[in-house]
């Protein structure tokens, strides 16, 4: 079953630069949800749609992301916090409250050390990560899987859309917010091979410039939520030995970063509320604890 558009599609022009978002109104403050790396805003519709009651929701791609476009050849944090501000200033947003998923904690970091007028409240959905972290390299180097899908998996969109579930959402039922952020991700060749969005020379300096950046949370003012899953990866297959595998590196890479993670957050941050998910991967969480993540939203931001 299609989900029903409960949004508005918009874009706005910086320079060279066009950001794509989408908007769900709202009656409450300002949300925006940004979102992690290879992903678009329509990855968050389930989320928006129970949070659209009290808030103006807004999520948007980020450049290079679906369909967000510039001839910038910069993709850093710097330009990356600059197309956040442009889009807050040509929406008129003076003071906002910020999501991000995964990378998008860089964004909402920097965006509220430089800008703390303008920075209500701060939510790390499984973002409470710093990146520049040796570990971070570490995880990418263990991983037992790549996560990049090859040539037969590219073949059509249905190999795709089979490897992109078994991989990142494995625990999940394939739904309505997958499908959508799968066909705004890829476009079909002729010859029916499919194309990942972002290329991979965009991955490549987005994935360089994360993993400079190093969090300084003792800059930021205002308070923050930070969600935090017991498992960062799903085996996306069920063998003993991959499944091993996957084990050893949560045990041995991922959880000791984790824990160093949430000891520095917890240390450095003024005012930080964390919340352990009982349910769901780095990936799957907005799925399988949706329901205590709006909770825990909407107890966390200004009430109306």
């Amino acid at each position: 079953m299609a989900i029903i558009p409960t949004y508005e599609e918009h874009f706005i022009q910086v320079k060279g630069t066009i950001i794509h978002y989408l908007d769900w109104g709202g009656p409450g403050e300002p949300l925006i949800l940004i979102h992690g790396l290879g992903d678009s805003p329509y990855i968050f519709l389930d989320l928006a749609a129970s949070l659209k009651n009290k808030y103006r929701i807004i999520a948007y791609s980020r450049r290079g992301h679906c369909k967000s476009k510039t001839t910038d050849p910069l993709f850093d944090n710097d330009a990356l916090v600059s197309d956040l501000k442009n889009l807050l200033d040509s929406l008129h947003i003076g003071k906002t409250n910020l999501l991000g998923w995964s990378m998008g904690g860089n964004e909402i970091t920097e965006f509220a050390i430089r800008y703390p007028e303008r920075t209500n409240k701060l939510i790390y959905l499984e973002a409470g990560y710093d990146l520049s972290d040796q570990s971070f390299k570490d995880i990418i180097k263990a991983i037992p899987k790549s996560p990049f899908p090859d040539s037969l998996e590219l073949k059509n969109i249905d190999s795709y859309r089979t490897w992109y579930h078994q991989f990142w959402f494995a625990d999940v039922a394939w739904n309505p917010a997958l499908e959508a952020n799968l066909k705004v991700t890829t476009q079909i060749r002729t010859d029916g091979s499919i194309g990942i969005i972002p290329n991979d020379s965009i991955t490549g300096k987005i994935m360089e410039s994360m993993m400079k950046y190093h969090r300084d949370y003792r800059k930021i003012q205002a308070p923050a939520l930070a969600f935090y899953t017991r498992r960062f990866f799903v085996p996306p297959v069920n063998d003993k030995k991959t499944v091993s595998a996957y084990e050893e590196m949560e045990r041995n890479i991922i959880g000791p970063w984790r824990q160093r993670n949430m000891t520095q957050i917890r240390t450095e941050l003024k005012n930080i509320t964390i919340k352990e998910l009982p349910a769901g991967s780095h990936t799957s969480l907005i799925f399988l604890s949706r329901d205590l993540i709006v909770e825990s939203i909407i107890s966390f931001l200004p009430k109306k």
